[in-house]
């Protein structure tokens, strides 16, 4: 088994989102051709579920992928094959900073929990200053899609849960979550952010 490091690259107003997943392997580890593959995928649940309700500002443009159960291996980066998705909805952004927080957290031992911070939603997905509940139905579905990927080829991968190590070189222990449907809060949250050209 291996645990692999997912990462959404989308860009919001010039500024990255990046938002993290962790898999293990089920039977083995996927090609070059394969990863191609789940970016693809990837995009097509994009398309598939939240793409009329991001706004036109934000795209989704890669997946980086990495193996983490083992210390210094390199990232590789994959591109959908019809490149990047743009949002649709032609109304203003939320702000920037601000964004869908979705929990999966199972029924197991610690590391049991796992959380996203999704951005980019246009601001007829709030009302209120809570969520409405299409968009946190869509969002949920979107995550609950990131449960398993790649599961038409030949070495699928299941969402887990993980714990780094206390030098954060490589994840120790791992539980899979890809059973647990997600809940996206009713309140809008914080992400993290950092000034534009100034990292990420």
């Amino acid at each position: 088994m291996t645990i692999f490091m997912v990462t959404l690259n989308q860009t919001l107003h010039l500024q990255q989102i990046r938002n993290v997943f962790y898999y293990e392997t089920t039977v083995g580890d996927p090609s070059g051709a394969e990863w191609i593959d789940i970016a693809d995928e990837i995009r097509g649940d994009y398309d598939d579920l939240l793409d009329p309700r991001l706004a036109a500002e934000w795209s989704f443009d890669s997946v980086d992928y990495r193996v983490v159960d083992s210390a210094g291996l390199p990232t590789l980066t994959v591109v959908p094959t019809a490149g990047s998705i743009v949002g649709t909805s032609a109304v203003d952004t939320i702000p920037t900073q601000v964004a869908m927080l979705l929990i999966v957290k199972g029924a197991t031992t610690k590391p049991r929990q796992a959380r996203t911070f999704m951005g980019g939603f246009d601001v007829n997905s709030v009302l209120n200053s809570v969520w409405t509940a299409g968009a946190r139905a869509a969002a949920e579905s979107f995550i609950d899609e990131m449960s398993g990927l790649n599961a038409a080829g030949t070495n699928p991968l299941q969402r887990v849960a993980v714990q780094w190590n206390a030098s954060h070189t490589l994840v120790t222990v791992s539980n899979n979550i890809a059973a647990v449907a997600s809940v996206a809060s009713l309140v809008p949250a914080t992400q993290r952010r950092r000034r534009i050209g100034v990292g990420i």
